[in-house]
């Protein structure tokens, strides 16, 4: 009689143990398995041979809608997300180009003469050189030693200038020096952070303020400099000008007579009679003595005796006139180098030393010195 395997169904033989086709033991005789009808165990082999099969066929619909879902997503990527992801990545990388330009060296303008220091502060430092006007240079900028102000830090490791006397535009021409000259505004003044009104507006001040200025620009504006450091610009400058050096006054000097001309020596004239009418009044005065009272009058013989006039010579500013013992000045804001050209320029032979040929007497232009430069930095000379 046949024998068949339990779990597939094929053909075994009578002295097999196991199933050529499964691999599935066979039962000995004698157990208690018993053997399965034929037909049923073919039967069940077949079918659940059949339902392995069906379990291992692909299923087509759940692959084609993953496939389906991996290409809407990548899709959506593509057209919105990827340009998002390159958009953040520009800005990151022109954010870290913008901090490295930030440390970054930059170059600046001395708008003054600045000072060139070892340390980032005003406080116990030691000047080491000088930026001139104009002057370009470079480094970083910085905070300074008092959390407060700003420094360049000079790219060559020589030192420190306060940012307040720089400028990232080259300062204009001047075309007619004033010389630092004190001018106290006649009505409300803007001042700007260039010579133009388009510029940033760096502080307004009231009439009666009094502005240092510092030259007049080629287009009608006068550099002013700043009471914290650093220059501005005031516009209608020639009219400003003009108010500053004060109304016009004549010169015609003589070196020979020491005569100023006709309208100065007129200053003279009523400072002379004022200045015997004070020596008299001491003459008269009561004295325990008469030592005293001739201590007193050398006193006042001795005496310089100045007067301030504002007025302009010819775009140079007069400043004041002086009487002293057995001379005579008039004083001027611009220094003895400018006075002299001008003199020249009129026919004066000035040397070297400043000196103008006179028969007589002593005649010269130079540099103030002592009491006198209090009323001007040059004076012209004349007396014994």
């Amino acid at each position: 009689m046949a024998k068949f395997c339990i779990q597939c169904g094929a053909t075994l033989n009578e002295s097999a143990r196991f199933c050529g086709d499964c691999g599935a033991a066979v039962p000995v005789a004698g157990t208690s398995a018993a053997t399965p009808p034929i037909v049923s165990d073919r039967v069940s082999a077949s079918a659940a041979l059949a339902d392995e099969s069906e379990s291992r066929k692909p299923n087509w619909l759940l692959i084609g809608g993953g496939a389906g879902l991996l290409a809407l997503l990548l899709a959506y990527y593509l057209i919105f997300l990827r340009d998002d992801a390159s958009s953040g990545l520009e800005d990151r990388v022109t954010g870290k180009s913008e901090v490295i330009e930030e440390v970054a060296a930059k170059s600046y303008y001395a708008t003054a003469d600045a000072n060139i220091r070892d340390k980032a502060t005003t406080q116990g430092t030691s000047i080491l050189g000088k930026a001139p006007r104009g002057t370009s240079v470079s480094g970083k900028a910085m905070l300074g030693d008092d959390g407060t102000s700003d420094w360049l830090e000079l790219a060559d490791g020589k030192g420190f200038i306060a940012m307040v006397n720089l400028s990232e535009t080259q300062p204009p021409e001047i075309v007619k020096p004033l010389g630092d000259k004190n001018w106290t505004t006649d009505k409300p003044i803007e001042i700007w952070a260039q010579p133009d009104a388009a510029s940033t507006l760096i502080d307004r001040v009231a009439a009666g303020s009094t502005l240092t200025l510092f030259g007049l620009t080629a287009n009608d504006y006068i550099e002013v400099k700043l009471k914290k450091g650093g220059v501005g610009y005031i516009a209608d400058g020639a009219r400003i000008a003009a108010l500053a050096n004060g109304k016009p006054i004549a010169l015609a000097f003589n070196a020979n007579s020491c005569s100023f001309g006709p309208e100065i020596d007129a200053l003279f004239s009523k400072m002379g009679d004022r200045i015997r009418a004070n020596y008299k009044a001491l003459e008269n005065k009561e004295y325990p003595n008469e030592e005293a009272r001739a201590k007193a009058l050398v006193a006042v013989e001795g005496r310089s005796t100045y007067e301030k006039l504002p007025r302009n010579y010819e775009g140079l500013t007069v400043t004041a006139i002086a009487q002293h013992y057995e001379s005579q000045s008039v004083y001027f804001a611009e220094p003895a180098a400018k006075v002299i050209e001008l003199f020249r320029s009129k026919g004066f032979k000035v040397a070297r030393d400043g000196s103008i040929p006179s028969a007589d007497l002593y005649a010269g232009i130079g540099s103030t010195t002592g009491e006198g430069s209090r009323y001007g930095r040059t004076d012209l000379s004349c007396g014994v």
